[in-house]
């Protein structure tokens, strides 16, 4: 048979190994490309714009129920067709998800060799977490060691999507198997509708395990909580093949499918942009509530009697959709790379940095999804090697296998550990933890005379996270009966309650220093508890300690909503650490965040000059507030 193959066809109805001229031979419905592009979007936005599109990860929801809707549909159909077999149901998605994952995993790992060398500092587990299909459970696991959940920020943290995939389609024929004799026992309603009621009650596991107030990565991320979507899609896709029939509809049903169909979409936009992560409602209502919404417009979309289906066949939003797997594989990744390498920075200007960000992603997954068509239709290793003679893979393709090359070196000699230097500071910041009870009893009496700096430095209160604790120590060295509460991985929101417990006790004065805003972004999550806590100190100093972190998303946002919080209230001052610390890396951990030996210090220092220089320059104005010794207030301002 002879097979041309390349971009140099003459032809031009053969595409790196792919027909143009051939129909495809699976069926097509009608909108689904379109619903995966209104989850993609959703998804990238939210990962671009995280303070922003607070919302975007319900995309996540879609995708799940689109999974198990395709997969569905997919094997269903062959099965009717009689060409379903265990052995092609794993070939065919070896090739279409692995090879992908892999070439984006391997290219990753090249260019951080080239540019970011730290990064891949404990990446070796994590890949092998990706690759055999565990790495939501692995995230977990990881998220419940404060140290590795922030100071260690991935490219792949969107892996643990992918780790549920992967468990699912490995358990999905055994699925199907029980699908269809319990079909061949009773009927297809009754076999849909057992597989119904299995979906509903996983369904109710994230709202029932869903704690408020802790971690949610557990319920995040759990193959046990996710689930439900997928087995809902199925439901879906099983009874689209099996019991669908292609009837007429009245024009009111037609007219009641489409009002549905827009408003869903319009409900959807709008939870893009307000449902919080963080709001516990979000897990006990919203998600539950969005998958049977995607559910409903799944529904209605597939019917091709119904007009408004035909939105989401509409060309841009289709293509979205048809490439969403390539554009889910690289957003991630070249965002992480663009933070790590302060890109924003180089074009002085966020439009210029968006665009050149999209423009990656898009131009990634273009490539990636011609490379994955290309290989997934070779016949022989004799057309392999005819493919290679092409233009487009000569020319692309041998840069790429460079990149990937030094990917695999990487893989091979990345530090075992995250962080070199992790048990050190987790050993300080549990000792420091341990101590700071009886430190803070020790720092009650103070003899004033034997005080050099301004007395309103006397006994102030300190507020903070791991940043905090980990320099308490130098603190208390450099502030005379400084109390100090602070705690690893805590959020701004706690905040408010951490200094009504203070005041409580009679421990708070006319000063205080807050080290918060490390932990989570603070516009569109803990805004209204920030201002809360302002309002709470009422006319104290207040000196905060801004935030340095580099590749956490949110840092240069609370750094920037510090500022604006200390223009709208004169008794607010900013001691920016975060240009300090960018400035001598030399004194942090392997982390980048944490303070080392020196660091500590360094930090302590710089944070005890900038509130003395304060204290002088307006000693004049400050005089009636002075503190000589701890203040009791009463518990409400």
């Amino acid at each position: 048979m002879d097979v041309n193959i390349g971009v140099g066809n003459s032809n031009k109805t053969i595409f790196i190994g792919v027909d143009k001229n051939i129909k495809s031979q699976k069926d097509t419905i009608q909108g689904i490309d379109g619903l995966k592009g209104l989850a993609i979007i959703g998804v990238t936005l939210f990962h671009m714009f995280p303070n922003s599109v607070i919302g975007g990860f319900l995309g996540v929801s879609l995708f799940f129920l689109l999974s198990g809707y395709l997969l569905a549909f997919t094997t269903a159909s062959q099965y009717k067709k009689g060409t379903y077999s265990i052995k092609n149901y794993m070939v065919r998605r070896i090739k279409r998800i692995l090879l992908p994952l892999i070439i984006m995993i391997m290219i990753v790992l090249g260019t951080l060799y080239a540019l970011v060398p730290e990064a891949l500092a404990g990446v070796r587990s994590e890949v092998i977490s990706i690759l055999l299909g565990y790495n939501n459970w692995w995230q977990i696991s990881q998220n419940a060691d404060y140290f590795t959940r922030l100071a260690n920020t991935s490219p792949f943290t969107h892996m643990w999507f992918m780790g549920i995939e992967l468990q699912y389609i490995l358990v999905w024929p055994i699925i199907f198997w029980l699908y269809r004799s319990i079909s061949r026992w009773s009927s297809n309603f009754i076999a849909l509708g057992v597989l119904l009621v299995i979906s509903l009650g996983l369904g109710a596991i994230m709202p029932l395990m869903y704690q408020p107030g802790s971690d949610v990565s557990r319920v995040y991320f759990g193959t046990d909580t996710r689930v439900w979507a997928l087995l809902l899609g199925a439901v879906l896709g099983l009874h689209y093949v099996d019991v669908n029939k292609s009837a007429g509809i009245s024009k009111l049903k037609n007219t009641i499918g489409s009002i549905f169909l827009i408003t869903s979409t319009l409900i959807v936009l709008v939870g893009y942009v307000k449902i919080n992560g963080q709001d516990p409602l979000t897990y006990i209502v919203w998600m539950p509530a969005f998958t049977i919404l995607f559910a409903g417009m799944v529904l209605i979309t597939e019917n091709k009697k119904i007009f408004a289906g035909k939105v989401f066949n509409l060309p841009l939003i289709k293509w979205f959709g048809h490439h969403s797997y390539g554009l889910f594989l690289w957003q991630y990744p070249v965002i992480y790379i663009f933070q790590k390498l302060e890109f924003l920075k180089f074009f002085e200007n966020e439009i210029g940095y968006y665009a050149a960000m999209i423009s990656v992603i898009l131009l990634l997954t273009v490539w990636i999804d011609n490379v994955s068509k290309w290989f997934n239709s070779l016949i022989s290793w004799s057309d392999f090697f005819k493919a290679v003679q092409s233009y487009y893979v000569k020319v692309v393709t041998p840069v790429a296998s460079l990149v990937i090359l030094a990917g695999g070196i990487a893989f091979c000699m990345a530090p075992a550990d995250k962080q070199r230097d992790v048990s050190d500071l987790q050993a300080r910041l549990e000792a420091n933890a341990l101590s700071q009870a009886s430190a803070n009893d020790k720092n009650k009496d103070v003899n004033l005379s034997e005080i050099k700096d301004p007395q309103g430095m006397v006994n102030i209160v300190a507020v903070g996270d791991s940043v905090m604790l980990g320099a308490a120590p130098a603190l208390r060295n450099d502030f005379a009966g400084i109390y100090i509460d602070a705690k690893v991985s805590r959020y701004v929101g706690a905040g408010l309650d951490i200094f009504r417990g203070i005041n409580n006790e009679g421990r708070l004065g006319d000063v205080v220093i807050v080290g918060l805003g490390t932990n989570g972004p603070i516009t569109g999550y803990y805004e209204s508890e920030t201002k809360a806590l302002i309002d709470y100190l009422g006319n104290r100093k207040i000196y905060w300690i801004n935030n340095y972190a580099p590749g956490i998303s949110w840092i240069d946002e609370n750094n920037a909503y510090l500022e604006k919080l200390a223009k709208e209230h004169p008794n607010i001052i900013i001691i920016d650490w975060a240009s300090i610390a960018a400035k001598h890396r030399d004194w942090l951990g392997d982390d980048g965040i944490h303070p080392n030996d020196i660091g500590i210090k360094e930090y302590s220092k710089f944070v005890h000059e900038k509130i003395k220089s304060d204290m002088l320059s307006k000693s004049s104005n400050d005089s009636n507030r002075i503190n000589h010794k701890r203040v009791t207030a009463s518990a409400d301002i």
